[in-house]
């Protein structure tokens, strides 16, 4: 019962969020709220996530998802204690701490996100595949328009910022990344993120296999991170046979 009661808050505070800014009525503090989404695939994994100082609901062991909003968003003031545990954004610097331990199988891997709605990317990911345990402490910063300079902030079992993801927008579309060599994880047919492994010192080569169904499909978002920095691109989608781009890029 209380799961089904914080699923209808938060659809009810986002149509009223929504109808606020179509009427004007919210001024310039509405048109600044933010609304994020964590999510963790943490099978065979025990996590601990804080941001801001609040522990959030995300534990581990299964696919789980939380919205989250910013701290003086107006439908804070009337909402419940646990509802306001939701509320723990700011536009700006936002602290994370987690902790994780795995404790399944060899083969279980952990990823956990923190998206905004309109980001060509997640501003902070997590993965992590050999590690038997981790914490994290870091920053991200949080607006509600994508800056010029964005780059997300990716830990991995290599460190932050140090190894390779591709992002994928579109929703109709099959991507398949193949970093020096070896392919990554396919992705078809839903947005969503793919973790590589294997960047090494030096040269290094991502390779980006795409197709879509032009009937369906116009043109195909992607984001590559690298140590290097994050582009982002767009590719007209004219035929439905299967494409591909290089990304060569260095690594210390």
């Amino acid at each position: 019962m209380k799961r089904i009661f914080i699923i209808c808050f938060i659809s009810f505070l986002v149509a009223c969020n929504a109808f606020a800014e179509r009427k004007g009525e919210s001024g310039m503090k509405a048109q600044n709220d933010l609304m994020a989404v964590l999510s963790c695939f943490g099978y065979g994994y025990t996590v601990a996530v804080v941001i801001n100082g609040v522990p959030t609901s995300i534990k581990g062991g299964k696919s789980e998802s939380m919205r989250l909003f910013n701290q003086d968003n107006e439908m804070a003031k009337n909402a419940s204690p646990d509802m306001k545990k939701l509320f723990i954004l700011k536009p700006g610097e936002n602290q994370i701490q987690l902790e994780f331990k795995k404790e399944g199988g060899a083969n279980d891997k952990l990823t956990l996100s923190l998206e905004l709605e309109a980001y060509p990317a997640p501003v902070f990911l997590l993965y992590s595949a050999r590690k038997p345990s981790g914490k994290v402490n870091t920053s991200v910063i949080l607006q509600k328009d994508v800056p010029q300079n964005f780059k997300p902030v990716f830990i991995s079992d290599e460190g932050e910022n140090k190894s390779v993801f591709v992002h994928v927008s579109t929703m109709d579309a099959t991507v398949t990344p193949i970093l020096n060599g070896v392919t990554g994880m396919t992705l078809g047919g839903m947005p969503g993120s793919i973790p590589l492994e294997g960047t090494k010192p030096g040269k290094n080569e991502l390779i980006v296999k795409y197709k879509a169904d032009p009937s369906s499909t116009k043109e195909l978002r992607f984001a590559v991170i690298t140590p290097e920095g994050a582009r982002f691109i767009t590719k007209k989608i004219t035929d439905p046979s299967e494409k591909e781009e290089r990304f060569p890029f260095n690594a210390r």
